[in-house]
Formats: structure tokens, C-alpha cells, sequence
């Protein structure tokens, strides 16, 4: 280290005088196939040194010769969901898949990774340590001040994951950045989660089951607590919600039933912005394996939904784009197919309203529209 004082760009950023910059390109220039908007400077470091890791974890898969499959999955809070039950829910559906098809599998979680889990801060953090050289003092609390990462800056990293293959054994498929290393994806569905919830909560149906865990996590989890029992009070700090008093009574129920409508009818990847990229990304792949001779049509990747396999329709259809950049012509295509541009909010991780040992800032409330999903 050679000082402890926040670089000038962090602070520029900080006081509000300008906006963090952005670059928008592809992930993988030698195969562009997809194009997002990702933000520079430190995190576009922090991303290269996690991009890093995550491609040495699948070289270790890829040289014991596992099958490796990409679990795609929603992360953060949106529409009545909840970070951590997402979190939960990616790590239990992996456990399960890998107990079931056995240990000759690897199937790669994003939950690990992303800031969302304490796996992927913990992993961030270590990122920062390591890029004190060249940003002195340089804390995981300057970054999520200066802006916290969009869904590009996710998939920026993810995209080159699934693509890049520069470390593959095979000579002949090394770097061809047709995404060697994976021979699958798998879509988590709402089969998954009920299969989460039939293990982490008694009772005879779903809805049981859902308030059963809800109520567990209430009493139990401070986080979880502090998204769903508080409000503002007015000076900057938290209040308890008081169900005696009727306004505050219908603010938690609204927010249970949010939880129990998401977690009942919508928890799926079919939800996720990010996952939308992840499906056209494996359809593209897929296109380009195709037509090289080092691969051909009898080695595309497969692609399995909530526990079940493509069909023959599903293998060869994309779907409306997530946070993929859009030029003239393709936008112009999705419109006719009745898509509308995502609202996007700026921020991918919903922070808990507390500040907890494990965590670094304050999560934007629950009620707030700046929730985001991957």
C-alpha cells in the first residue's frame, strides 16, 4: 500500500459532481454475440480479478473431467422476492442436483459469486485487498457509495464465463470461445422452489409451508427482520411496524403477501433479467457449435428448465432480452415481437435496511422501485 486515501475518481463520484462512467461493448469481442453497458474503473477491476476466479474454478472441473452445467437462477430482490431466500434456494437447488446426478458433476452457482451471498462479498473483498496498489485505501464501503453494480456489469462478468475457453485441455476447442467448458445449463423453476420449501418448513401445502419458513425467518434471521418489520421513521432511522395500529398492519401484510405471491407463483427464472441473457447466450452458443467442425450439431449444449429437459421448440427459440444492449435494427425486431425495453434500476444488490457484521452498507427498502433482479 502506499497511502490510505480514497482515489479522486471514487470521491468526484461520491460528492455527486459526476456520474460513474460506463462502457458499452462486448464481453468477448472475438465472438459478439452480446452487448451490455458495464461500468469502469474499480469494479471494472474488481470484475476481471473475480472473472479470473471463477474461470480457474471451472479449469479445476474441466480437468477432472466433470460435467459441468451453469445453473442459472434469480439472486436479488424484486417483486415480492427476497435476496437471501434466493440465495438459499440457487444453493440448495446445486446440493440437490449434485446429490441426485451424482458427484461426477459440477454445476456452477452464480449465488457463490454475486455480492448478494457472503460467499461472493467475501470474495469481492478479497478482490479490493488485492488492487490496493493501484487504489489506496480502497474500501468495499467507497465502491457500494460511489454505485453499486448493474445488471451489465454481472454480465459482462457471466458472458465471458460462458464464453471464454482459453484453458480448456483439448487443443483442438481451446479458445474458441464457444463456451467449452460447459456441457449444460439448467433454468431453476418454481418446482425447485417448492422442492426448497418442502424441506425447510412443515406442513401439507404450499402455503403452509411458505408462512411456515416466512415466520421462522422473522423470528429468527435480523436481516430478514429488518426488511420486512421496519419503516422509516421519518429522521433517517428505522421504526418497528406495530400491528396494533392499522396503517402499519396493512404495510406488513402487504409485504407477507408480496412474499407469498413471488415465492408461489413467480419464483422462477422466467423472472430474471439476467437469466433472459443466459437463455440467448446458451440459443447463440448452441447456433455457433453448430456450424464448427470442431464441435457440429451432435455437441450443443443441453438445456434443462425446472427439472425437465428442452423440447425440440424451446432448444431452437430465444426469448426478450434481459439487459443486453440493443442496436437500431434489433430493438426495432423486438418491438414487432411486442418486447418493451426493461426498466432497469441502477443498483443489483438490495441491501438490508440494517448494518450487520457480515454486511457493509444499508440495503435500499423493500418498498423502493430501485430493486433489481439478475
Amino acid at each position: 500500500m502506499t497511502g490510505t486515501t480514497t482515489p479522486a475518481s471514487l470521491l468526484r463520484a461520491q460528492d455527486g459532481t459526476a456520474e460513474p462512467e460506463t462502457e458499452t461493448g462486448y464481453p468477448v469481442p472475438e465472438r459478439p454475440i452480446m452487448k451490455f453497458t458495464w461500468h469502469t474503473g474499480a469494479w471494472f477491476d474488481v470484475f476481471e480479478l473475480h472473472t479470473a476466479l471463477i474461470k480457474s474454478d471451472l479449469a479445476r472441473a474441466q480437468a477432472e473431467g466433470r460435467v459441468v452445467v451453469y445453473l442459472s437462477c434469480p439472486i436479488s430482490s424484486r417483486g415480492g422476492g427476497y435476496f437471501a431466500t434466493n440465495v438459499d434456494i440457487a444453493n440448495h437447488t446445486a446440493r440437490r442436483l449434485t446429490e441426485q446426478w451424482g458427484e461426477r458433476f459440477f454445476f456452477l452457482n452464480p449465488a457463490a459469486y454475486q455480492l448478494e451471498s457472503r460467499q461472493g462479498t467475501g470474495l469481492i473483498t478479497r478482490h479490493i485487498a488485492a488492487l490496493q496498489d493501484k487504489y489506496p485505501g480502497l474500501t468495499l464501503e467507497q465502491l457500494l457509495a460511489q454505485t453499486h453494480p448493474t445488471g451489465g456489469d454481472y454480465m459482462r462478468m457471466w458472458s465471458r464465463v460462458l464464453i471464454e475457453d482459453d484453458y480448456l485441455a483439448d487443443s483442438a476447442r481451446r479458445d474458441l470461445k464457444l463456451g467449452g467448458a460447459f456441457d449444460a445449463y439448467y433454468f431453476l423453476g418454481p418446482t425447485d422452489a417448492r422442492e426448497f420449501f418442502s424441506l425447510r418448513s412443515g406442513g401439507e401445502s404450499l402455503t403452509d409451508r411458505m408462512e411456515g419458513y416466512f415466520a421462522r425467518r422473522y423470528a429468527t434471521d435480523p436481516q430478514f427482520y429488518l426488511d420486512f418489520a421496519t419503516v422509516d421513521d421519518g429522521t433517517g432511522g428505522r421504526r418497528p411496524l406495530d400491528p396494533s395500529q392499522p396503517q402499519d398492519a396493512v404495510v406488513y401484510e402487504a409485504r407477507r403477501r408480496r412474499f407469498l405471491v413471488y415465492y408461489g407463483t413467480r419464483v422462477s427464472t422466467a423472472f430474471s433479467l439476467g437469466a433472459h441473457d443466459e437463455w440467448n447466450i446458451h440459443h447463440r452458443l448452441n447456433q455457433a457449435r453448430r456450424g464448427d467442425p470442431a464441435y457440429g450439431v451432435g455437441e450443443e449444449m443441453a438445456g434443462f428448465f425446472d427439472g425437465r429437459p428442452f423440447s425440440l421448440a424451446e432448444t431452437e427459440q430465444q426469448t426478450l432480452p434481459g439487459y443486453e444492449v440493443l442496436d437500431a435494427t434489433a430493438r426495432a425486431r423486438a418491438m414487432l415481437d411486442g418486447a418493451t425495453a426493461p426498466v432497469r434500476a441502477r443498483a443489483e444488490v438490495a441491501w438490508p435496511y440494517g448494518t450487520l457484521p457480515e454486511l457493509v452498507l444499508p440495503r435500499e427498502p423493500l418498498e423502493s422501485t430501485a430493486q433489481a433482479t439478475r
